[in-house]
């Protein structure tokens, strides 16, 4: 039932590993389990769970198209759509009354499809809150053009920097998503609101909420944003047009603490990155500190305003030294943790080994 966009194929994939080879190749191999230090919590967390929409005229059309409203979806996505409420899908949401919002983009797409799988989960008159902080990435210059192989890999070129903290590197004449400082701060603006809106907690002690969004969007802000990223899975999904439609990706956290991957269209994330992982995102944290101050501070120039000016000094100047700050305790935390996993490894491989052959003694 999932179609993908035909344009982001293994060439795709290749040129797009081939941009960030060196961090990821690392990566890309068996390693090692990190336990992150114990961290108190500040705050309640929310699992959301962020939908793609279902199969839209743009994708059958091969059409990059990410101006609001956007083409509708089609019968066979409306179909998708209604699947979400089938126990027999593996992917298959909550009952509607389980989730504490409901949530989706300006699109037409994100809303039929929230209305399709409403409507098919017998709640047609839930309320779905739209936010506009959730739509596609912007395509900039090649907005309405078609999909192809090359427009697909310009049009994510800018995002897979920013996912390596590179967030200067601008989307080529995007004027909503001008870099990657300006989609961070719209995207994570919808998903503080989300969680902002509060709402019951479950009986896991978390909020739960779903959002439908588009696959672009959904997949960059969470490898900017996770503890966790796993690039294997976002490299190999490029093959496969990143998520299909209806494809899920869900992350667990809050706003103050921070956010975890929990699984990526089925399937499960470790919460504890490798050696490598955990060193990448430790260095992107203190990388993406000053680029965000900065873009902040000229963002206030530009407005002109003394005050926000003065918060936009003042904010950035905390955030940059406690980045800084803090930095050097992370990347000693991350060691320290790899070095008792593998220890803790050691030994419980000798353990198994003694208990086999004290078995084959008294058997």
């Amino acid at each position: 039932m999932h179609h993908t966009r035909p344009w982001i194929t293994a060439g795709v994939a290749l040129v797009g590993a081939g941009l960030v080879a060196a961090p990821v190749a690392p990566m890309a191999g068996p390693l090692a389990a990190v336990t992150v230090p114990g961290i108190q919590l500040t705050a309640t967390d929310m699992v959301l769970d962020l939908v793609r929409h279902g199969l839209s005229q743009d994708n059958v059309d091969h059409i990059l198209g990410t101006t609001p409203p956007g083409a509708p979806i089609t019968a066979e996505g409306a179909a998708q759509a209604a699947f979400l409420a089938d126990p027999t899908n593996p992917q298959h949401l909550q009952d509607p009354d389980f989730y504490n919002g409901i949530y989706a983009s300006d699109f037409l797409r994100t809303q039929q499809t929230a209305a399709d799988w409403l409507a098919a989960a017998g709640s047609p008159d839930t309320p779905v809150t739209n936010l506009a902080g959730l739509n596609e990435l912007s395509a900039g210059i090649f907005e309405g053009k078609e999909q192809t192989e090359i427009t697909g890999l310009l049009y994510l070129l800018g995002p897979i920097s920013w996912m390596f903290g590179n967030y200067w590197m601008p989307q080529l004449g995007s004027t909503v998503d001008v870099n990657g400082m300006a989609f961070q701060d719209r995207f994570s603006d919808a998903i503080d609101q989300i969680y902002n809106n509060g709402g019951t907690v479950g009986e896991d002690g978390n909020l739960h909420d779903v959002a439908f969004s588009h696959g672009a969007a959904i997949t960059t802000w969470v490898m900017m944003n996770v503890k966790n990223p796993d690039f294997g899975l976002y490299f190999s999904g490029l093959q496969q047009g990143l998520l299909p439609n209806t494809g899920q990706v869900v992350i667990e956290g809050n706003p103050t603490d921070g956010w975890t991957l929990v699984s990526w269209n089925g399937h499960e994330v470790a919460e504890n990155p490798g050696l490598l992982t955990g060193l990448f995102v430790d260095f992107r944290d203190v990388m993406v500190a000053p680029q965000m101050a900065t873009w902040h501070i000229i963002e206030a120039l530009q407005g002109g305003d003394p005050a926000d000016i003065t918060a936009a000094l003042q904010t950035g100047f905390t955030d940059v030294f406690n980045a800084f700050a803090a930095f050097p305790q992370a990347v000693i935390d991350t060691l320290t943790s790899a070095a008792g996993d593998a220890a803790g490894g050691s030994a419980a491989a000798t353990g198994d080994v003694l208990g086999d052959l004290l078995g084959s003694l008294t058997a």
